[in-house]
């Protein structure tokens, strides 16, 4: 006799976190360009450091290879040149070097460098004597500088050039050309030419500069793209949780009358067979089958919709497998033997006791039963159990259930859809055979929360095999912040 099932509490609202706003492309494009932009300045400056100091060293072999000493008579003394590349060329390299140890990326760095760079290409001139090949290492100098994508900074280094050829060029023009005396307008042919190579890097670093701007911005549209899919995720996950918060507490409220009407259509029915009632035993008896094939729905709906919402626990015990087996089989018989099929069950003989959830293990194994035997007719369903291991349990060793049928056989599309909830094989099946689809979705919702598996085979000789593997020990999974229990 059914016992009615109390009113459920309905639960809390459930609470909704606002999606996060999708940040404006625009704004996120200049933030990326920023970042791009100072990863450049900080490797560039980064670049620059020991490359001040290799220089630094450079000027002082030159000096002390073309000019150590001087002679005056029969005494000698170094060269103002060995002075001017040690303490000159420190007085260049060093400070330069510190900054982009120190402040990198700070546009005052990058300008103080393309101004110390020029300088030592000018030291480097005038301890070589003005050689035409040293004053290459302007026009190196230059290339470097653009390493920083940024135009402005060859402002400077191009001033430093030409006021330096300019004042040397008037005052000391074989340190810079290699002459006593030359044209006064010839500073002039030498800025012009690093003037030549300064349009070039100017294009290039403005070609590198938007290169970078829309790299930023397709990066900024993606993220905005990500930002509108996740927040439209949160949404649906809400809905899902507020939708499956509703639906279980609506089966609740459906199973208390239900039952009622299950508990009332018995008492009569009692009655009507004391009384010899013959019609209204029969009539009362179609109510009960309907009310218990209802009541059967809401169960399934209900216990779907508990783990949507996170609410379904495991009821954790030790039992027997072969006792659990043992019970399960007195109660499904009849439901095999309904179609005339044949029910067979093998058991190994190592099958001992396993921690888990009893009741949920039982429905798991009676609702591949009732379903393997709904499809099959006049033909044999088989129940396997054995040890086994189970894939993902950390090497702990389980429980294997196979559940073998005769019946109609599932093809490669319907076995891919056969675990989704009020998913048939296919609408034919659904009115040939009737179910809601309910059963097969519990199934896998139950194996996944006892981090159990299960899979399904149809063997070309027909029928289907349903393989499930429990693991010998489940535990009790950690329930997230603020879920609450229905």
């Amino acid at each position: 006799m059914q016992t009615a099932t109390p009113v459920a509490t309905p639960s809390e609202p459930v609470a909704v976190t606002a999606p996060p706003a999708a940040r404006p492309a625009a704004s996120r494009a200049e933030q990326l360009l920023h970042s791009y932009e100072q990863q450049i300045y900080r490797q560039t400056d980064r670049l620059f450091a020991p490359l001040m100091l290799v220089q630094w060293v450079t000027g002082i072999v030159f000096s002390l290879c073309i000019s150590p000493r001087v002679w005056a008579g029969s005494e000698s003394r170094t060269h103002v040149h060995v002075w001017a590349a040690l303490l000159l060329g420190g007085a260049i390299s060093i400070p330069p070097a510190v900054l982009a140890l120190l402040r990198t990326g700070v546009t005052s760095t990058r300008h103080v460098i393309a101004v110390a760079q020029m300088l030592m290409s000018a030291l480097l001139i005038h301890l070589t004597g003005g050689r035409i090949e040293t004053h290459f290492h302007v026009f190196g100098s230059l290339a470097f500088i653009a390493f920083y994508r940024d135009w402005r900074v060859l402002i400077p280094a191009t001033v430093v050039v030409a006021l330096d050829h300019l004042l040397r060029g008037i005052w000391w023009p074989e340190s810079v050309y290699g002459v006593f005396v030359a044209s006064e307008w010839r500073w002039v042919e030498h800025a012009a030419w690093v003037a030549f190579e300064d349009v070039f890097l100017v294009i290039a670093c403005l070609r590198g500069a938007r290169e970078m701007r829309e790299r930023a911005s397709a990066t900024a549209g993606l993220d905005e793209s990500v930002d509108r899919l996740r927040a439209s995720q949160q949404e649906v996950e809400a809905a899902n949780r507020a939708r499956s918060e509703f639906v279980a507490n609506v089966s609740h409220e459906l199973r208390t009358p239900l039952n009622a009407i299950i508990l009332y259509s018995e008492l009569l029915q009692e009655g009507a067979v004391e009384d010899g009632r013959e019609a209204d035993v029969a009539d009362l008896t179609k109510i009960q089958t309907a009310s218990r094939h209802l009541l059967g729905l809401i169960n399934g709906i209900l216990d779907l919709s508990k783990i949507e919402a996170g609410h379904m626990e495991l009821d954790l015990q030790t039992f027997d497998v072969r006792k659990m087996v043992d019970e399960m089989i007195s109660t499904i018989d009849a439901v095999v033997r309904k179609n005339g099929n044949t029910l067979a069950v093998t058991l190994a003989e190592d099958l001992g006791s396993i921690h888990g959830d009893l009741t949920k293990t039982r429905q798991i194994l009676f609702n591949l039963l009732s379903n393997a035997a709904k499809f099959t007719h006049d033909g044999t369903v088989r129940l396997s159990v054995a040890r086994c291991s189970v894939a993902g349990a950390a090497g702990v060793d389980g429980v294997e259930f196979v559940v073998t049928d005769t019946g109609i056989g599932l093809t490669e599309e319907q076995k891919s859809k056969l675990f989704r909830p009020f998913v048939q094989a296919d609408a034919s099946i659904a009115r040939k055979y009737g179910g809601t689809g309910l059963g097969l979705a519990i199934v896998a919702r139950f194996c996944a929360l006892m981090k159990g598996e299960v899979k399904v085979e149809s063997p070309p000789e027909g029928g289907a095999r349903f393989i499930v593997r429990l693991p010998a020990e489940t535990r009790t999974p950690v329930e997230p912040e603020g879920a609450a229990a229905s």
